[in-house]
């Protein structure tokens, strides 16, 4: 009895620390966060998001602290990274034809692999499952509420939203 008691503790202490949190996953009201890279939870994300709206000044800032500390806990990484962003902006810069092409063709295979019924448009299930930023703004990109986003449709809103992350809108 008394070998039987420390490995029954020691078992339970394992199932808690692993199979629990596991288990919990599928659990409403369940606290298990996800795995990207913030390490908050959807939930935490959109307050987040929320916050943003209303002072982007101080979000921004904020984002600016944490990247800053980030690189001063690895300032390889981050160096790397800043070499390889110059290494693209210059890329661009030399041939922004041939940068357009990528991005199109990028989004292109983004939408392909979003569309999984091959219909030539995404349903909000489609964008939820592959495309989830994109499912967020769902209704309002939804121009002709028909439950369905075209290609037209995807390239109506970011035309009025700018292009999207500065970018010149390119002309198709």
């Amino acid at each position: 009895m008394k070998r039987i008691l420390p490995a029954t503790l020691c078992a339970l202490a394992l199932f808690a620390a692993y199979a629990a949190p596991a288990a919990a996953q599928g659990l409403p009201g369940a606290t298990v966060r996800s795995e990207g890279r913030s390490g908050a939870s959807p939930a935490e994300r959109d307050a987040m998001r929320e916050r943003c709206k209303a002072n982007p000044e101080q979000c921004r800032e904020q984002m600016k602290s944490r990247m800053r500390e980030r690189c001063r806990e690895n300032p390889q990484q981050c160096e790397e990274m800043r070499a390889k962003i110059k290494q693209r902006h210059e890329q661009c810069k030399a041939d922004p034809e041939k940068c357009q092409a990528e991005r199109r063709a990028y989004a292109e295979r983004r939408f392909k692999k979003a569309d999984s019924d091959g219909n030539g448009a995404i349903s909000r299930g489609e964008a939820e499952k592959g495309m989830p930023r994109l499912a967020r703004h769902f209704d309002r990109i939804d121009a002709n509420k028909d439950g369905q986003l075209s290609v037209a449709e995807l390239q109506a809103a970011r035309q009025a939203h700018g292009g999207g992350k500065g970018r010149k809108q390119e002309s198709n």
